[in-house]
């Protein structure tokens, strides 16, 4: 699986567990966060894939996973260890 294939599933399993995604200039490479009941990921635009689809699985992690369907792939990068 290449890894635009891999953010676009995350990014989708995101939105479906209610995560805003919001990709703008920021100094810094981004971040997961809560206000209130409303979950954001906030990403710099000139983040690496790499550095993408790490926020995105740290995002994933702090959300319950058990009730949704990911595939086999996903569900493995999500269970790795840091």
């Amino acid at each position: 699986m290449k890894r635009k294939e891999i953010i676009s599933e995350l990014i989708g399993i995101a939105e479906r567990l209610g995560i805003k995604i919001i990709e703008d200039r920021l100094l810094k490479k981004g971040g997961y966060c809560r206000v209130f009941m409303n979950k954001y990921l906030i990403m710099d635009k000139k983040t690496s894939e790499k550095d993408k689809m790490d926020l995105l699985i740290k995002a994933l992690k702090r959300n319950n996973l058990d009730e949704i369907y990911i595939t086999p792939r996903i569900r493995e990068l999500c269970n790795e260890e840091e």
